[in-house]
Formats: structure tokens, C-alpha cells, sequence
């Protein structure tokens, strides 16, 4: 019995890229040589020579969300601990809203909410308070502090939680407080190193929706992630930073023109379907299409290229995904 047979139009993909589109939080608008963040010639290097990060040119406008991708270990969480004032460069320059983060780290680190990829929390305390106690750390007046707290429960799904301990909580409910803690007071810029690392996917487009509503406030985002589907939904760019260096930086569309073949036809053998599905990259949807008859194919698909055949194309690495999704 013939097997059932998929294929991607042009067109649907067309509609899927505009989707993608009008789904991001925000197109930058007149103000577009405004910068929330200038980084110029940025090096770091260690006592034992090692280089994490090789002289990477950045910028990120205001109200803008630049999302960071990379191999583990290609220089990303050393790059925003930059940022962060967290970590000295050996060389180059950082400026946050202007302020040099080199020379001013307090005043650069005042403008900005930070979600590291790895942080304590105090575990005596609930989630309110742990909220409440930061909020007042960050100089809220207790009543607005008590209002922010609440507000990012609301926003982050936590209610249920308000008044549990904190060390109770499962990785997940923690990972999200800690995101919580970068959007209290409403810094204008937020920096998340892998903000949704092991949420379950309804949490993860929770933080999603609170990271739009920041923008559309007027804040600026740049995040690292391990999800394809996030960079693509939440940037206006991408960067993509392999052995410390920035390799490609842009909109989606600009970097899908740097896949020369830019058709994916997926497959399987047609006189052995328990096989592996094959892949083959094509020039023209014509090219795929000569493919599929050539080789008598009976079920297969045909689509452009995404960001993650524009990730392995530049770095030579499958896209490693996080599978370990905690229950929140």
C-alpha cells in the first residue's frame, strides 16, 4: 500500500515566515541609531591563553530583542558575563546605555535585570519574600515592592507558589523566579542566559509573553538559548558565536540567505521504509522536485532552510537541544 506523501509548498512556508514575523515582539522603529548596548573589539583571555571570546563586534538597539546561539563551550555565557560587569575583558570596549561598563560597572549594572544561567536562591524564604526582599534591594519603596512581586507571580504563573519556600520548589519553579528577579523594577535592559532551560513548554511561553510585554514597555533583550523555536519567535536579530567568535549576525531572513542550498528535502528510502529518514539540501524546489521522481520517492517533504540548517551550515554542529523539561 502506498505511503502517505507530505510536502511543504513554497507558499505555506512563505505564510509560516510571516507568521514568524508578526509574532516578534517588536520592529524597531525611527530610532534605530539609539543603542541600549555597544560592544567593540571585546576579547577575553584567560592566564593560560586561552581565548572565550575573539574580538566580537555587537549592537543592540533599543527595544530590540538579540537572541545569542552557539555550540556549549563557544564563548556565549562568557560574552554576557561581559556585558553583565561580571566579568573583565582583556580588551575592547562595552557601553550600556552609553555608560562605560569597563570603567563604571555600578552604574552600567543599574540599568540592566539579570538572569544568569546559574544562581542560588535563599531557600528559607517563599517566593514573595524572596521577590519582595530583592524588589527593596533594588531601591522599591516596600509598597511598590510588594506590587512588583505580585505582579511577576501573576505574570509568571507562580500563585500557586506565593507562599511555599523557595527551597521546596521543583528546578523549573526556581529557574522562573530567577527570571522574575531580572524583571523587577523594569530595567530597561534585561540580559538571560538561557532564561528557559528546563521549563516545560507552557512555562516557557510564559516567560515568552512576559519578555514581549517588557518590550513593548520600552526594554531592550539580548538572551542565550538552547530553542531554536524561541530565537526564531523572540528576536528582531540572531547572532551566532563558534570558538568565541561572532560568525554571523542578523534578522531571519538575512540569515537564511547565507544557506546557499536553501531547499531541505527529507525522505525515506523507498524500498526500505523501516530506514532512517535521508536529508538532502537542494538549490531549487525545481531540484528537489527532480529528486522525489528520479528516485520514486513516495513520502517525503520539502522545505527552505531554517535557522537551524543556517546554525549547522555556519558551525558544523547539529543544534544541541535541551530535552529535560521539568515539570514547573
Amino acid at each position: 500500500m502506498a505511503t502517505a506523501l507530505t510536502m511543504t509548498s513554497e507558499v505555506s512556508l512563505g505564510a509560516r515566515r510571516e507568521q514568524i514575523k508578526t509574532a516578534r515582539p517588536h520592529e524597531v522603529g525611527e530610532d534605530t541609531t539609539s543603542l541600549a548596548v555597544k560592544v567593540s573589539g571585546l576579547i577575553k583571555r584567560y592566564a593560560d591563553g586561552t581565548e572565550a571570546n575573539r574580538n566580537i563586534d555587537l549592537e543592540v538597539r533599543r527595544g530590540e530583542v538579540v537572541s545569542i546561539l552557539g555550540p556549549n563551550g563557544a564563548g556565549k555565557t562568557t560574552f554576557l558575563r561581559q556585558v553583565t560587569t561580571e566579568l573583565r575583558p582583556t580588551a575592547g570596549s562595552i557601553s550600556i546605555f552609553d555608560v562605560d561598563a569597563i570603567k563604571e560597572p555600578g552604574r552600567a549594572k543599574h540599568s540592566m535585570g539579570v538572569t544568569p544561567q546559574e544562581a542560588g536562591v535563599f531557600e528559607r524564604l517563599t517566593v514573595r519574600e524572596h521577590l519582595e526582599f530583592f524588589a527593596r534591594f533594588k531601591r522599591l519603596p516596600k509598597k511598590a515592592a510588594r506590587e512588583a512581586a505580585h505582579k511577576v507571580i501573576a505574570d509568571l504563573n507562580l500563585e500557586a507558589e506565593t507562599d511555599r519556600r523557595v527551597g521546596a520548589l521543583s528546578g523549573g519553579q526556581r529557574r522562573r523566579i530567577l527570571i522574575g528577579l531580572a524583571l523587577l523594577g523594569r530595567p530597561p535592559l534585561l540580559v538571560l542566559d538561557e532564561p528557559t532551560t528546563g521549563l516545560d513548554p507552557s512555562s516557557r511561553r510564559a516567560v515568552w509573553r512576559v519578555i514581549r510585554r517588557a518590550v513593548s514597555d520600552g526594554a531592550s533583550v539580548i538572551l542565550s538559548t538552547h530553542y531554536m523555536e524561541e530565537a526564531e519567535r523572540l528576536s528582531d536579530r540572531i547572532g551566532i558565536i563558534a570558538q568565541g567568535r561572532l560568525i554571523a549576525f542578523g534578522t531571519l531572513e538575512e540569515l537564511l540567505g547565507r544557506v546557499g542550498r536553501s531547499y531541505r528535502l527529507s525522505y525515506r528510502d523507498p524500498f526500505d521504509p523501516l530506514s532512517e529518514p535521508c536529508v538532502r539540501y537542494c538549490v531549487s524546489f525545481a531540484e528537489a522536485q527532480a529528486h522525489v521522481l528520479r528516485e520514486m520517492l513516495s513520502e517525503y517533504s520539502i522545505a527552505r532552510a531554517s535557522l537551524e540548517d543556517v546554525y549547522f551550515t555556519l558551525t558544523g554542529e547539529v543544534f544541541e537541544k535541551d530535552e529535560k523539561e521539568e515539570a514547573a
